[in-house]
């Protein structure tokens, strides 16, 4: 299915009684991860190991980790590609190499999509419910929710309803997957079901698995019907979010050191740290026990001397060094991006 939406801007809940009383999710080990841009902007989701990921319409900036400004690398960002070179909603950013990050683990992404019907965690900065709106359509009286005006950190559930979505915003095209937004009492309802806002364009889509939590999706877009008011959502209602099950080869590409890349890197079918004893630790750069190619330094010498060996010095440095990476639009109605 395809569906087309232009670039989206914390979570919108059908009542008090629907929202989640606890600030974050219990026993969820990955909220400091989900974060925002300066200024209140849009969220973005910290990866690990000093890399960012959020929505290519957001854009890369200084993102807030434990009270601390922490500025991008410049020219470090990488949009994420589809398999016929178009560019999706999605981008990886690089933090400052200089800065103090703090100790946090790597962000495990799932490797397998997840399904129609399976539960999910959504955590964004949107904006969240203000007062209830009714509207006619076609002579018939409907309801929904205004956005409050400014977002914070929400937290919320929601179940897949497909996995199969191609979104179309203006420059990107986006294997992504929705979720709609029931009523209290429709069957496919969660305890805290939630939709995206303004805001929660970069927000991540966890799914717990025989009990780990793994990022699944990121939230890019939102839809509904095109008559129902501005700012508002509506039952009924889609979040589309970014399938990075289908992105994940590459984001483990430009944000992984070789012995956390969860790769057979030197052949000798053990993978990454602890497992292989070539890595010192996760942070290694370098999966072989020696240096392949301490041994053949003479010769490179030789080679170089000959005025052909610049290409081959330089290959065998990027083959030690760590691969480096470089608002929720609305979908059918009007809205404003960011």
């Amino acid at each position: 299915m395809i569906a087309y939406a232009p670039p989206m801007r914390a979570l919108v809940f059908a009542s008090l009684d629907t929202e989640p009383q606890d600030e974050r999710p219990p026993d969820f080990p990955f909220w400091e991860h989900v974060t925002q841009r300066r200024y209140a902007g849009p969220t973005v989701l910290y990866l690990g190991g000093g890399y960012a990921m959020t929505a290519r319409h957001v854009g890369m900036g200084e993102i807030q980790l434990r009270d601390v400004m922490h500025k991008p690398v410049r020219d470090s960002k990488r949009s994420l590609l589809n398999e016929n070179g178009s560019a999706a909603d999605v981008m990886i950013f690089e933090l400052d190499r200089n800065a103090v990050l703090p100790d946090l683990p790597i962000l495990p992404i799932a490797s397998e999509p997840l399904q129609p019907g399976e539960d999910v965690l959504l955590v964004g900065f949107g904006r969240g419910r203000g007062t209830v709106i009714e509207y006619d359509i076609d002579g018939q009286t409907r309801f929904g929710f205004s956005w409050s005006k400014k977002g914070e950190k929400r937290w919320g559930t929601n179940r897949v309803s497909s996995n199969s979505e191609i979104l179309s915003q203006s420059n990107f095209m986006t294997r992504a997957l929705s979720l709609r937004f029931d009523g209290p009492f429709a069957p496919d309802t969660t305890r805290y079901e939630t939709h995206a806002a303004i805001g929660d364009s970069g927000g991540g889509v966890f799914v717990q698995r025989d009990g780990i939590w793994k990022l699944a999706a990121m939230m890019i877009s939102i839809g509904g019907e095109a008559r129902s008011p501005r700012s508002s959502t509506v039952y009924g209602d889609m979040t589309f979010a970014a399938d990075l099950t289908y992105y994940r080869d590459e984001i483990l590409r430009w944000t992984r050191p070789i012995c956390s890349n969860e790769r057979d890197d030197d052949g000798d079918d053990l993978i990454d740290f602890p497992a292989d004893p070539g890595c010192d630790s996760a942070s290694d750069r370098n999966e072989w026990e020696a240096n392949p190619f301490e041994a053949k330094s003479l010769w490179l010498a030789t080679t170089a001397a000959l005025g052909a060996g610049w290409l081959i010095i330089y290959l065998g440095r990027r083959g030690l060094r760590s691969q480096r990476g470089t608002s929720t639009p609305n979908s059918t109605r009007p809205s404003s991006a960011d």
